[in-house]
């Protein structure tokens, strides 16, 4: 589940850290690819391979409409038209019994087995559909950084760091920004999908603006301006969720959301760039330490 959630926080940070948008529509796209597996899977009983392959294309697809219209409209007009659009998914989907299930959602996903063709992986047991969810996870994050370090990735930085001077030297902030929206999407599209086959069944909340926050907040608790922090971020988020729900006076009274958010407010307010970016000013204190600690030690023997 930590790998799966990272997925869509990747997709987060792709947008937020590294192209300075600030987007709340993670939770409708992640929706879409669990409800399109979900559906293919359940209902049509297709090949896992394909139904994947359909809920990061549809998720694709949903993504490149809704940055039509939202990008345009930059800072805290795109985040709300997002946070719109997904609130909209949401109710379509809740609405759409026949399609969707509703408030019931779809039932009967089977993880059965994966063919290649020369070979085949059977998924059904948990210790299998972790070590491809991993393979998924490793291959995804070795892209994104590609497409970071690649000329398109320095455009994307180039903006978030100021769109006048890139479209001062010719280029499109609007057309880069839409097209990481849509790779964005994709990539939330996967987990979602990945999110179906782990849980074996789809229901309306993933769709909810709370997935969306549960996102921001992983991006944000591991480090939104680094792709290492989404694995981070969603490894602290659901291991404290995990763990404090085990004490039944906090899961009972819903205290664990507050202890959780005092995590959350500590690190934002003392960690800038998340436990990433807080651990590695740590280790380049005590780098710099021993380093002009040698250099004292080293003129010492030296002169004596």
């Amino acid at each position: 589940e930590i790998l799966i959630m990272a997925i869509p926080t990747l997709g987060f940070i792709l947008l937020l850290g590294y192209t300075g948008l600030l987007t709340f529509g993670t939770g409708s796209l992640f929706a879409v690819g669990a409800y399109t597996v979900g559906i293919l899977l359940a209902r049509h009983q297709a090949n896992i391979f394909l139904a994947l392959l359909a809920g990061v294309v549809l998720s694709g697809i949903v993504a490149m409409l809704m940055g039509y219209f939202c990008i345009k409209r930059g800072g805290l007009i795109f985040s709300l038209l997002t946070l719109a659009f997904n609130q909209l998914i949401w109710f379509t989907i809740w609405q759409w019994r026949s399609f969707t299930g509703g408030p019931d959602g779809i039932w009967g996903i089977q993880r059965s087995g994966l063919s290649f063709g020369v070979f085949g992986i059977n998924m059904k047991p948990t210790f299998n559909f972790f070590l491809f969810v991993l393979i998924v996870f490793l291959l995804l994050f070795l892209l994104c950084q590609r497409i970071i370090e690649s000329p398109f990735g320095k455009v994307l930085m180039g903006m978030r760091e100021s769109e006048l001077r890139a479209t001062a030297i010719g280029y499109n902030p609007d057309t880069y920004k839409w097209i990481a929206f849509i790779f964005s999407g994709m990539i939330c599209g996967l987990g979602g999908a990945l999110f179906a086959l782990h849980q074996e069944y789809v229901g309306e909340h993933l769709a909810n603006w709370f997935t969306s926050g549960e996102v921001v907040m992983m991006a944000l608790l591991g480090g939104a301006f680094v792709l290492h922090g989404a694995l981070i971020g969603s490894g602290v988020f659901i291991f404290l969720s995990d763990f404090l729900n085990r004490f039944s006076i906090l899961s009972k009274a819903g205290a664990w959301l507050l202890i959780l958010g005092i995590i959350f407010i500590l690190v934002v307010m003392f960690l800038r760039g998340g436990i990433y970016g807080g651990a590695e000013k740590v280790y380049l204190s005590i780098r710099r330490k021993a380093l002009n600690k040698a250099a004292k030690t080293n003129l010492l023997s030296f002169l004596f």
